[in-house]
């Protein structure tokens, strides 16, 4: 019993009426205040207008029991302009009695009501002006005031959010941009070097014939890489513009796509390839575009690392969709772990991704997609010591995230 009336009470209470409940209260209480400050002032000048004409008046009976008052004498000097006035001075009294009724019920609803919120709401418009959004509104009232604070602190929030994923996609790009100008001084320095070598002894005729095909094959080469890694470049470039766009797939199609992309690959590397397929459920939710993008480069990675064989898991629940790729290779070393989803890291095996015309770009691609698709990207170790990378796709999309 207790706690339903402090419940009746907290929502009853002052603080929590809406602001026109607020102002029909006090209207309420001022009317009732204003007719009893009245009343009051009517006694008060009632009786000040008797003393005055006490002297003045003579009781007669008019009849057995009967008594009246009669005017012996005229009032003189003061007594008589006060009596004159005392009208004029009662009906200033009640109209400044009203007013001043009036302004106190109009300051304390300002000051209960308004001056608090309005304040912080000030004080928060001040801030996000200076982009300043480490703060937050609080005004803890049920009334409209308390709900506009709230609107303004989810408002707040969603700035500040933007703001940060703002900044982090300006480093990412600042990372990109240097990454990018650094790799690309190799191949360039590469180029410089043989366009020297040919200007300087082509025209005296000092190059054989097949060290010049050698020489242009080599540039071609280099050129060629050039171009990959541009066109990678644009590739990550673009997937800030990706929108994830989930739709029904049916589980047993789907998966027999994937196997049979995935035998190809492997086939070509002379690979062993085997599925654990654990999708319990018949339809799930996904973009298959991403998903295959993913899929593809996971499995490149595998088929690029392993020895003699690739395992490729498939697991449908709970509105995700799961994909791991297991290799038999050497493994990550304990230090790469954490950073194999870097974009253009590529740890020990450089001089292999190098020949390969690898950039370090797909697990970073991976990485994101999986994220603009409610999920993650896991990598670590199998218990068996190769390589295992696992991708999670979640069918609830908020498009609103999807830059």
């Amino acid at each position: 019993m207790g706690e339903i009336r402090s419940g009746i009470w907290r929502k009853f209470r002052f603080k929590n009426m809406t602001i026109s409940q607020a102002f029909m209260f006090l209207t309420v209480l001022t009317l009732l205040a204003a007719t009893i400050a009245l009343m009051l002032e009517l006694a008060v000048f009632e009786h000040i207008r008797n003393n005055i004409m006490a002297p003045y008046l003579e009781e007669y009976e008019i009849a057995p029991g009967y008594n009246t008052q009669v005017l012996k004498t005229e009032l003189v000097g003061m007594d008589a302009v006060w009596i004159d006035w005392m009208s004029n001075v009662q009906m200033v009294t009640v109209i400044i009695t009203i007013g001043g009724l009036i302004g106190g019920e109009a300051l304390i609803f300002y000051r209960l009501k308004l001056k608090k919120p309005l304040r912080i709401l000030d004080e928060a418009s001040q801030k996000i002006a200076k982009n300043d959004l480490d703060f937050q509104v609080i005004y803890n009232s049920e009334d409209e005031m308390g709900k506009l604070c709230r609107s303004f602190e989810i408002m707040r929030a969603s700035l500040e959010e933007n703001n940060r994923q703002m900044w982090r996609t300006m480093d990412e790009r600042k990372r990109l941009n240097a990454a990018f100008a650094h790799d690309l001084r190799t191949p360039l320095t590469v180029l410089r070097g043989y366009t020297d070598f040919l200007v300087k002894y082509l025209p005296q005729n000092k190059i054989s014939r097949d060290k010049q095909m050698l020489t242009v094959q080599t540039m071609s080469e280099h050129i060629d890489r050039l171009e990959n890694y541009v066109t990678s470049m644009n590739t990550l470039q673009k997937l800030e513009d990706v929108m994830v766009y989930p739709q029904k797939v049916t589980m047993e199609v789907f998966i027999v796509q994937l196997q049979e992309s995935a035998q190809i690959l492997g086939r070509a590397k002379g690979l062993k390839v085997s599925f654990l397929n654990n999708a319990k459920e018949a339809y799930t939710d996904i973009d298959p575009e991403i998903v295959m993008q993913v899929y593809e480069n996971l499995v490149s990675n595998g088929v690029r690392f392993a020895e003699n064989k690739l395992t490729i898991g498939f697991e449908a629940k709970q509105n995700f969709f799961t994909i791991r790729v297991m290799d038999d290779g050497s493994g990550f070393e304990k230090h790469e772990l954490k950073k194999v989803s870097d974009p253009f890291y590529i740890g020990k095996t450089e001089k292999l991704a190098k020949a390969e015309n690898h950039f370090g770009l797909g697990l970073h691609i991976c990485k994101i997609l999986c994220e603009k698709h409610g999920g993650l990207l896991i990598i670590k170790n199998d218990i068996s010591g190769g390589g295992s990378v696992t991708a999670k796709f979640s069918g609830n999309i908020n498009h609103s995230v999807c830059l």
